[in-house]
């Protein structure tokens, strides 16, 4: 073997070996979870689902803060397994519910069916106790997570970090 086969094969190869792990994860979630198994399409329903709760209007929305990111780490890290099984049930179960309803995926409807789903899921009558477990734990830490956020207290809330940053020491009283 001459030394231009073998340095094509060693190209060929270390490409392969770049390319391959890469293949076939198309549904692989971008948050890292310990507890809880998601698909991506899961994840990105849940990211619609935030983003519904507090859309982006003239200032942020809950998508701009990664509020989904949050409720997924929050019922990962705080829940115990019993509530995280509770929470993953749910959330396969909005997705059923959704599917058989409009025929097709929640991230398919159009936004007037979104809207009107979430009125529904606000009414809460004839849901499953999984299913309103899981939208009342997405509802509240998307809230938590926007309200918490840098935007959020810096822009609207006009906190500031240490009271009475104002003071001019070189002004006589």
């Amino acid at each position: 073997m001459n030394r231009r086969t073998a340095i094509n094969r060693v190209i060929i190869l270390s490409l392969g070996a770049i390319v391959l792990p890469s293949c076939g994860q198309e549904n692989q979630p971008l948050v890292k979870l310990k507890n809880i198994t998601l698909k991506a399409d899961e994840e990105n329903m849940v990211m619609q689902l935030s983003d519904l709760i507090i859309p982006k209007t003239n200032f942020i929305g809950a998508k701009d803060v990664k509020a989904h990111e949050f409720v997924l780490k929050m019922a990962d890290d705080c829940y115990d397994p019993e509530k995280q099984a509770k929470f993953t049930r749910g959330l396969k179960e909005f997705y059923k519910m959704a599917k058989d309803k409009y025929g097709h995926a929640f991230k398919d409807c159009t936004q007037a069916q979104q809207v009107e789903w979430l009125r529904n899921l606000e009414k809460k009558k004839e849901l499953s106790e999984e299913l309103v477990f899981f939208y009342d734990t997405t509802k509240r830490y998307t809230v938590q997570a926007f309200t918490s956020s840098k935007e959020y207290m810096i822009n609207l809330v006009k906190y500031k970090m240490v009271p009475g940053s104002d003071f001019k020491g070189c002004v006589a009283v």
